[in-house]
Order: C-alpha cells, then sequence, then structure tokens
C-alpha cells in the first residue's frame, strides 16, 4: 500500500496524476502552497470573483470548481503538526473502542469534510472502517475519489457518503469534523446535524478556526467569528458534553447525552482552559469592533 505523501515531489505527483493539471502548473503551485498557506485558494477567490469572508453563489463556485482546496490540504496535512492531529484522533478511537469493548474496525465513523482524504486515508490504513462526506461533484471529490482507489482503499475500509443527508440517522459511533464550522453559514444547524449522526453515548472529534478571519483563509466566514471560543457551550446546548481535549483544544471530543443539565454547564465554567479560550474569543470581538468603527470613520 502506498504511503500518503509528507514530501512536496510525491505530492506533486499525487495531484498531477489524479487531476488533469500539467505537471508544471502543479510544482509551481503546490511550491507557492508550501511557501505562502493558503495562496491557492486566494487565487481561487480571484478567479471567482468571491468577496472574502462572504458565502455566495461564486463561493459555491469556488468549492465546487476550484482547486486550489486540493494543494492547500495536500501541502498543509504534510506539517507535522498537522499529521499529529490525525494520530491524536486515532487514540481517541482506540481509546473508545476500549471502553466500548470492541475493536476500530467494529466502528462506524465518519469524516465529515475530509477534503482531500488524508485522515480518512491514515485511519483506513489503521484497521478503522470509515465513511467519508464532503462536497459531491467538486474538483476535490473526484480527486479523492481517485485516490482512494489507487490506495486499494475504496469500499475496502472507506466508503464514499453521496450525500449529507444520508447521515442523519443516529447511526455513527464517531464523527470526525476538523475546521470545517467556520466555512458554513449556520454553524448551529451543523452541530445540531452531528448530534443526529451520533448514536448516544457516540463521540465527536471537533476543530475549529472560527476567529482565523483572515486574507489568507477568505473561505472564513466574517459571521463566524463571534463564535471564537464558544465550541464547548455550543456544542452543549445541541446536547453533546465536552469529555476530553488536546493541546489548544485540537480536537474536542463531545460525547451525546439523552439529556444535558445545569451541572454540565456549571463544570464548563469551572475548567479555566475552556473560559480562558472564550475570553480570548471575547475579546478578539471587542479588538475587532474597534478596528470596524475606527476604520468607518
Amino acid at each position: 500500500m502506498s504511503k500518503i505523501p509528507t514530501e512536496l515531489e510525491p505530492i506533486v505527483d499525487e495531484i498531477s496524476t489524479f487531476t488533469e493539471l500539467p505537471r508544471d502548473e502543479v510544482n509551481h503551485r503546490v511550491w507557492q502552497e508550501a511557501l505562502q498557506l493558503g495562496w491557492n485558494v486566494c487565487q481561487d477567490a480571484k478567479n471567482f470573483g468571491v468577496t472574502p469572508h462572504h458565502y455566495d453563489a461564486k463561493m459555491e463556485a469556488l468549492y465546487k470548481n476550484g482547486y486550489g482546496f486540493i494543494f492547500e490540504t495536500m501541502v498543509f496535512w504534510a506539517r507535522p503538526g498537522r499529521k499529529h492531529l490525525i494520530e491524536i484522533t486515532l487514540e481517541r478511537i482506540q481509546k473508545y473502542a476500549s471502553q466500548k469493548g470492541k475493536t476500530t474496525g467494529d466502528l462506524k465513523i465518519l469524516l465529515l469534510g475530509d477534503g482531500t482524504g488524508n485522515d480518512s486515508l491514515y485511519l483506513g490504513m489503521n484497521g478503522c472502517q470509515v465513511e467519508y462526506c464532503d462536497f459531491p461533484g467538486s474538483k476535490t471529490y473526484d480527486f479523492v475519489t481517485n485516490r482512494f482507489k489507487h490506495y486499494g482503499l475504496l469500499d475496502n475500509g472507506i466508503n464514499l457518503i453521496p450525500s449529507y443527508e444520508a447521515c442523519l440517522d443516529n447511526q455513527y459511533d464517531v464523527v470526525i469534523s476538523f475546521d470545517v464550522l467556520e466555512h458554513l453559514t449556520e454553524p448551529w444547524i451543523a452541530i445540531a446535524n452531528i448530534r443526529s449522526m451520533l448514536k448516544t453515548e457516540g463521540i465527536a472529534l471537533i476543530t475549529d478556526a472560527y476567529g482565523d478571519v483572515t486574507g489568507r483563509h477568505p473561505t472564513h466566514l466574517e459571521s463566524n467569528r463571534k463564535f471564537k471560543g464558544q465550541s464547548p457551550f455550543m456544542f452543549l446546548k445541541k446536547g453533546m458534553v465536552l469529555t476530553w481535549y488536546g493541546s489548544v483544544f485540537k480536537p474536542m471530543e463531545f460525547t451525546k447525552v439523552d439529556k444535558w443539565s445545569l451541572r454540565d454547564y456549571f463544570i464548563l465554567w469551572q475548567d479555566k482552559k475552556v473560559i480562558v479560550e472564550y475570553l480570548s474569543g471575547q475579546s478578539g470581538l471587542l479588538k475587532q469592533f474597534v478596528k470596524n468603527f475606527l476604520v468607518k470613520k
């Protein structure tokens, strides 16, 4: 079985193989991404006429017809810190399986918004049975389909889910979604849907980047900036309790419960790291308000 690429030349090889883009162009774009994170998506944003940080039909066309996210996610995943995230996630899945008296292969796992599929591949190569759900019909979806075939895991460890709605029936032991919520116009609905995807006592492993509304991330929505540091409270209100988190809250682990209580709410307010993250978000909002006010004047 092939190895997931963590160096630039193998990344160029895969993108050249699984898209129709010329190798010279792929090589240029991979190196630009390595030198400046977000370069490719920023170029797509210009080409599709996107208004940065505001979702509309043009941004939707970028998601469907752009190649930028292929370059961004392939190069970013190769960084040691990013790969470490999925390694930690696998450890949490293994611990959860052990607690349930199961193996990781017994669990039903959904990767929600996995883009080019590196996390799905990593888990599939480590004995997990995973389902992949993203943007059907997009350049990225076509790319990942070819990748899964190449690695011998399509329908043999990794299954493609044809529609988001097909996931909403309480069937998953684990749902994984990394840095997706900040792209969505209704994160509250997305969080409620994650609960609908999980079995009772199932876990969701989540990261978000609500506060990273910067020039290099034009698809992170301004309307979501206000949610920075609030995920533990948002998930609790939708019936999922924070049960663990990694360094700088990457990832956060939420467990689906039948009913949450005020005690669960107070526990969050007693967690110093949760509160520091929350206050950091509020401070960022205040700074942004002042900045916008001064610009208008």
